[in-house]
Parts: structure tokens; C-alpha cells; sequence
């Protein structure tokens, strides 16, 4: 069940389950899924809700966890400037164009 959840590139059960029988027919052709006869006629007839439930063990292993996925490192800390309690010297003279081209 996992390979047509994958082969579906994550798909809910209400857009797989319209596929299923050339999914499933198409997996078995290229060796991909190697099930009997009564198991691909299974498949096929499977109703969305179910076709969620099977699926919901495999999604939830590819689920990333935590909330941030880089490393913690002292290069981007002292790159970006944090307002603390102390005032900060906003006050610098800026160039400002208002046409592209002109000074």
C-alpha cells in the first residue's frame, strides 16, 4: 500500500482511490507491487476513507520533526542585528533614488 501512497506523490484517499485500478495495474507490469490477484482486486475497490487509514502509518514516517531543520551556528547570529533594550544609532545617511538610473 505504501508504494501506491508513494507512487501518488502523497495524494489523499479521495484523489487516489479514482486512480487505484491503473496505479495498481501499472505497479504490478513493472514489478514494483507483487500482490495475488484477490489483493490487487482489493486495492482497487478500496474506499478513500480506508485508503487513508492504511496509508496514515507511512505518512507519518515521512513527516519531518522539530520545527527548524538547520544547524544551530554562530555564523548567521552575528549577521543579523537584534533590537535590544539599548537605542541603536538609526539615524545613517542613505542614498535615495527614486528613477532607476538617476542619482
Amino acid at each position: 500500500m505504501s508504494r501506491c501512497g508513494s507512487a501518488g506523490r502523497r495524494a489523499d484517499g479521495k484523489r487516489l482511490a479514482p486512480v487505484m485500478g491503473g496505479l495498481v495495474a501499472a505497479l504490478r507490469r513493472c514489478g514494483e507491487l507483487d500482490v495475488s490477484d484477490e489483493v490487487a482486486a482489493a486495492l482497487v475497490v478500496m474506499s478513500p476513507a480506508t485508503t487513508d487509514r492504511r496509508l496514515a502509518a507511512d505518512r507519518a514516517a515521512m513527516t519531518l520533526r522539530g520545527r527548524s531543520h538547520t544547524k544551530p551556528g554562530s555564523l548567521l547570529k552575528d549577521a543579523i542585528p537584534i533590537r535590544t533594550w539599548a537605542q541603536w544609532d538609526d539615524a545613517v545617511p542613505r542614498v535615495r533614488r527614486d528613477r532607476p538610473g538617476r542619482p
